[in-house]
């Protein structure tokens, strides 16, 4: 705690020491200190918005008469200070028209910029794009709009943000079909997802089949895998930072979709118009409105097994915004998700003229989901300085409740059994986030702020109840536990991002973050910084260094996320994860269609945690300490990536060849293959505009096969009973690869006008379009007459064509 003075002190002395910069130039008088007169400086700010009242996520503003410019921050703010006299500010974004505006500075001006859509998109390419990857100062760093996420392919009819994430290089899937995201190496759990600033634990439906994010909702997504700004911490391998949608300041408008497996429906609007605007979307699967009648169907022709299933999820995301003054805007960001299965099992069976039977019921029911609230206010302080204050709520959690019953007649005796076992976990978060966003010059544009999060976990609240017993004799045990914890994470940042030269740009910072459970305080320091030389107007060079920390962490047994997963936090006999990552990259655009960069990367982590699957699907939590592992990481390797953008085609391609290495000395005493050590993946992407409604779009995926463990040998085993025992011998986990991986998605939107108005769309599209049954798991068996262990791969997952149709009035 001694640090915290500190801190203060040089955050305080970074804030005053530009400011002080700033006031000097912009207040001195005039001096002679050359024949040449020294210009004033003042400042314009504003917020970029599109025709609906809609804030614009990295929208570039650049003056054209200086050639210095800058981009809007999550909150659609931009601020530069320029010399007095006459501009031109050209206003730009993704599918926007441009816009250039006239100021004549001779104080501080403060805009409101309005761009409108472009009905139809001439080209795709922005010119100027500060955001672009040639131009920003960050490695690794890619930015998704809402039509760029739409443009991806749609698996079940339905966009997916985490699909579209685990195309782009250095990223892996995991296993197919499921949400997973493994970056540079990294776990699942290892990766910050942040919905409006609240952090998301659960980012799967269906086991991982669909994501929690609703498309209809998603404004942009900002996706870090290399370098990380010292804003975020508290995850080692990613930052997906979402942003939903205001809503339409202006006028009411909708939509409905009906898919394969789910549908949505989608509204915004004013409440009042120009000042408050509402957005809400809700998306239900419902495959059990088709399960349902089926098994009731099924059950009427057997009277004695009778067996049903229903399984569904919802989003329910809401958006009230509201805007003060031109200064002031409100905002409350609502989210809800959850996923329900429920089974029943029943045999009944009479004999002997109905004196003799038995009666047999087993259910189950699992619900788990998120609830996620955050009230922000933003405000603008000074022309140059915004500030953000978010209070923030999350709670994840998991139910679980399995019943097994048995009932045995006869004549004279009635035997019963009853178990019943209650499963319960969960976290809650609560805290605020002050972020503030000072651009003292062009040349300087400082972020810092304070994060507070007030953990509670509950793992494993669990009840157990049995009963058993004959006639009317019966006994009942019971058996209860919980457990809790509650921790405090702090987190102080401050970076710049400064103009050292026309060609240096450099970004650096740090993250404090403290970590307070029980009597015990965790503190670690985490430096940052990303620089960029730029070469020359089509070739831009950069390198970056980042630290992270991790002190929560998730417990499971399976590669998909179950119920029977949960999170802990680090305590006093664990260390808290830590990583360090180097990445350097060269950026090519040589004209304005293509943009080249390749990108090399090498990430280490220390007090990487790995359970101990051989204790169970249900990790005990009162012992979770002791069935982990305290391991060691290491990733590297090298990516590739080419776009290509024209009026009517657009080409990706994304490659990346990359080593995956752990160690865990409890486990093995040497370095192994991670699963998911893919050497080589390939993704290629194609969109192209048919005519002018309709829109085509192909993806082909190639990855070297996941990692499996398989037995070497199979010999004689000592045995302390009566003779010897054959068992399997391991040389090293992970030891062989399964086959490649490769398939090729197809899908097609046609959009049409009505005559009211209404655009209707159309999509349908084809999952594995050429068949490829790709390997999910091997089946091993021992061949006596040969001497050695067989392995046979097993893949299920065939063509899997669907269809949508949408409706936007």
């Amino acid at each position: 705690m001694k640090r915290f003075p500190v801190i203060c002190l040089l955050l305080l002395w970074t804030f005053g020491l530009s400011a002080q910069t700033q006031q000097t130039i912009s207040t001195a008088p005039a001096r002679e200190t050359t024949e040449e007169y020294k210009p004033k400086r003042h400042t314009v700010s504003g917020y970029v918005r599109n025709n609906t009242g809609e804030l614009l996520i990295n929208a570039t503003v650049f003056d054209l008469t200086t050639k210095q410019g800058t981009t809007t921050n999550e909150y659609g703010f931009f601020a530069l200070t320029l010399p007095d006299g006459l501009h031109r500010l050209r206003i730009s974004y993704l599918g926007y028209e441009e816009h250039v505006e006239h100021v004549d500075l001779q104080a501080d001006r403060r805009l409101n910029i309005s761009l409108s859509e472009m009905p139809s998109l001439s080209t795709v390419v922005v010119t100027g794009d500060l955001n672009s990857p040639m131009l920003n100062t960050q490695t690794g760093k890619r930015s998704l709009s809402q039509k760029d996420i739409r443009g991806e392919f749609a698996l079940l009819s339905s966009p997916d943000v985490v699909k579209s994430l685990q195309r782009i290089s250095g990223v892996a899937e995991g296993t197919e079909l499921v949400s997973g995201l493994y970056v540079h190496g990294g776990n699942n759990d290892e990766n910050l997802f942040l919905l409006d600033g609240t952090p998301l634990y659960q980012i799967n439906h269906t086991m991982g089949l669909f994501s929690a994010f609703n498309v209809d909702m998603v404004k942009n997504v900002d996706f870090y895998k290399s370098g990380f700004p010292a804003r975020y911490g508290g995850r080692l391998s990613s930052v997906i930072d979402v942003r939903t949608n205001d809503g339409d300041m202006q006028k009411h408008h909708g939509s409905y979709r009906i898919g394969l497996l789910d549908g949505s429906i989608h509204f915004e609007g004013p409440i009042i118009k120009g000042r408050t605007s509402y957005n809400i979307g809700l998306r239900r699967s419902w495959l059990d409105l088709f399960t349902t009648p089926i098994f009731a169907i099924i059950n009427r022709s057997n009277n004695e097994d009778k067996f049903s299933l229903g399984y569904h999820f919802y989003d329910l995301n809401a958006k009230l915004t509201h805007i003060v003054n031109s200064r002031s805007r409100l905002s409350l960001s609502l989210y809800q998700g959850r996923d329900a299965l429920k089974s029943k099992d029943e045999y009944n069976q009479t004999y002997g003229n109905g004196n003799y039977g038995s009666n047999d019921l087993t259910r189950n029911d699992f619900h788990w989901g998120n609830l996620n609230a955050a009230l922000n206010w933003s405000y603008l302080m000074a022309p140059q300085l915004q500030a953000n204050f978010t209070a923030v709520f999350t709670k994840n959690s998991t139910h679980y409740n399995t019943l097994y019953e048995s009932n045995d007649r006869s004549e004279t005796r009635n035997d019963f059994t009853r178990t019943e076992h209650g499963y319960h976990s969960a976290i809650y978060d609560a805290g605020y986030r002050m972020a503030f966003d000072y651009r003292p010059t062009p040349g300087h544009h400082i972020r810092f702020g304070n994060d507070y999060t007030w953990h509670l976990f509950k793992p494993q609240t669990y009840a157990n109840t049995s009963q058993y017993g004959a006639n009317e004799k019966r006994d009942t045990a019971r058996l209860a536990g919980s457990n809790r914890h509650i921790a405090h994470e702090i987190s102080l940042y401050a970076e710049d991002e400064m103009v050292l030269s026309q060609r240096w740009t450099l970004n650096a910072g740090a993250n404090i973050g403290l970590f307070h459970i029980g009597s015990r305080l965790f503190c670690n320091v985490d430096p940052r910084a990303a620089v960029k030389y730029q070469l020359s107007e089509k070739v831009s060079l950069k390198g970056s260094f980042t630290t992270m920390s991790q002190f929560v962490h998730k417990i499971s047994n399976s590669y998909i996320d179950l119920p029977t997963d949960y999170w802990v936090p680090t305590t006093a006999n664990l260390r808290p994860m830590r990583s360090q990552q180097w990445a350097i990259g060269a950026y090519i655009m040589p004209d304005k269609h293509w943009l080249f960069s390749v990108e090399g990367y090498y990430k280490q982590s220390a007090h990487l945690l790995q359970y101990a699957n051989w204790m169970g699907i249900e990790p005990p939590a009162e012992r979770w300490q002791d069935m982990v592992m305290d391991g060691r990481g290491r990733f590297y390797g090298m990516e590739l990536d080419a776009r290509y953008h024209a009026a009517r085609l657009e080409l990706s391609a994304a490659y990346t060849l990359s080593w995956n290495k752990r160690k865990f000395d409890h486990y093995y005493p040497g370095w192994f293959n991670d699963k998911f050590d893919n050497r080589h993946k390939l993704n290629l992407n194609l969109h192209y505009r048919l005519s002018k409604g309709t829109f085509a779009y192909a993806a082909w995926t190639y990855r070297s096969g996941n990692r499996a463990t398989t037995p070497t040998q199979y010999a004689p085993l000592p045995d302390f009973g009566n003779g010897s025992e054959q068992g399997y011998i391991y040389e090293r986990p992970n030891n062989i690869a399964l086959p490649a991986y490769h398939r090729l998605d197809l899908g097609v939107n046609i959009h049409h006008k009505t005559k009211h108005g209404h655009e209707r769309i159309w999509n349908w599209s084809v999952y594995n379009a050429y068949c490829h049954l790709n390997t999910l798991w091997i089946d091993m068996k021992y061949d006596e007459q040969r001497g050695y262990v067989r392995a046979k791969a097993k893949g299920y997952i065939p063509i899997i064509p669907s269809f949508s149709y949408t409706i936007k009035f």
